[in-house]
């Protein structure tokens, strides 16, 4: 499993687009929000498979990034709650 860190522009007023179905899926997935437009995610995927199975959440004009967190090779200041204990129960490769 690899770590990624998914985020996302959500361009579309919230009226236009519904993102409840985003949220709910990478809550079923296990993710953790680090930060607001920020996600921690334990997958099995390329970073292209984690885009491309997003994209069905959202609107074609939002934005979506997937990158893999390697271990020693990050750093963050004023995460949001629960991201240590996330990172050290999913530790990045």
């Amino acid at each position: 499993m690899s770590i990624y860190l998914l985020a996302y522009d959500l361009v579309n007023k919230p009226t236009e687009f519904d993102y409840e179905p985003l949220w709910a899926e990478l809550k079923r997935l296990g993710a953790h929000r680090t930060q607001y437009s920020l996600w921690l995610l334990d997958l099995n995927n390329t970073a292209q498979e984690v885009v491309e199975h997003f994209q069905k959440f959202v609107h074609t004009n939002d934005r979506l990034w997937a990158t893999k967190i390697r271990r020693r090779e990050h750093h963050y200041v004023n995460a949001m709650a629960g991201t240590n204990k996330w990172l050290t129960e999913h530790p990045p490769e």
